[in-house]
């Protein structure tokens, strides 16, 4: 088996660690000459990741090669790229199974990212996997749990070849590709929220009721969404939520912290990829393109867009019922 991973960054190289002990080759690639020359030298893009990989890892910045060359696709790079990346794979492609390890949407047309896959490449040999996992602690080879989602069963069970008898990962699969593509983006969102109300030193106890509050939302999205509210009780939904929710590692709770402690979150949101903030904006859009109303959303979208009060985090929580 084959495999390109198009991205270079942390958790592109997590996966990489991940699948390079396999009987499988492995091409990366990216479009930062610097990157790519750091990683021919030394095996280590060191602005996302101080792991090494193995010899047998080769890269590129060759997209028409990465696509040719390989049978399988994994696309991990920023939500924000993808559309300028798949119209440049597109030229290439012939229908390999592709996994989605990207949480985020496609911004021009609003769409969930298997649906713009779908339609740019015709394809329905489509992935996502999802859950509490840290870069970091893939790499270190901790006990990690994970969600693949697909609506294709042959391409579901393609992927679950690839990642079994991984002693430290645990694979569970669903057919709701929506309601993981939903866990994966929401949850970015929930932390900024999360992070601000602990900026704004609330007790533990508030922030459990924030939590549950949250699980009870991304539910009702999944199902207007048309996908199975059940997806929410995996890795990638309650799981993801916990991890995320509760962790400085978090670039998002960080970000939402620095909010709620009057900190400069506006430099750390330009300097540090932040998902839930790069997404923001096109999921309020999405949702009310759709007629779903989120408050969460629109409550992070009034602090972080229209320069509302961080309190009205603390004001949800006093009303929610």
């Amino acid at each position: 088996m084959k495999i390109g991973i198009i991205g270079t960054g942390a958790y592109a190289i997590a996966l990489a660690s991940v699948l390079e002990n396999k009987n499988v080759n492995i091409m990366m690639w990216t479009a930062l000459k610097n990157e790519y020359d750091e990683l021919v030298k030394t095996k280590k893009n060191l602005k996302a990741s101080k792991y090494k990989l193995s010899d047998s890892v080769t890269f590129t910045m060759n997209m028409d090669e990465i696509v040719k060359e390989n049978d399988t696709l994994i696309l991990a790079i920023p939500a924000k790229f993808i559309e300028s990346t798949v119209d440049i794979m597109k030229k290439s492609f012939t229908n390999q199974n592709i996994l989605i390890a990207t949480k985020g949407i496609a911004t021009k047309n609003q769409e969930l990212i298997h649906e713009y896959l779908e339609r740019e490449l015709n394809t329905k040999k489509i992935a996502c996997i999802s859950g509490p996992s840290f870069a970091s602690d893939v790499i270190k080879k901790e006990p990690i749990g994970l969600t693949l989602a697909s609506e294709n069963e042959e391409t579901l069970n393609y992927f679950i070849e690839l990642f079994k008898n991984i002693p430290y990962l645990s694979i569970e699969t669903r057919n709701d590709i929506i309601g993981c593509e939903i866990c994966g983006i929401l949850k970015n969102v929930m932390a900024i929220f999360s992070g601000i109300l602990d900026g704004l030193c609330i007790t533990n106890s508030t922030n459990a009721k924030f939590l549950m509050d949250a699980s009870y939302e991304i539910r009702n999205i999944i199902t207007a969404f048309g996908g199975d509210k059940h997806t929410f009780s995996t890795y990638a939904g309650m799981g993801d939520l916990i991890l995320t929710c509760t962790s400085t590692k978090s670039r998002n709770y960080t970000f939402g912290k620095l909010i709620g402690e009057n900190g400069d979150f506006k430099t750390y949101g330009k300097n540090t990829t932040t998902e839930g903030l790069e997404n923001l904006n096109t999921i309020y859009e999405l949702l009310k393109k759709k007629d779903i109303y989120s408050e969460i959303v629109d409550i992070l979208y009034k602090i972080i867009y229209l320069n509302q009060p961080k309190e009205l985090v603390l004001e949800y929580l006093k009303n929610k019922k």
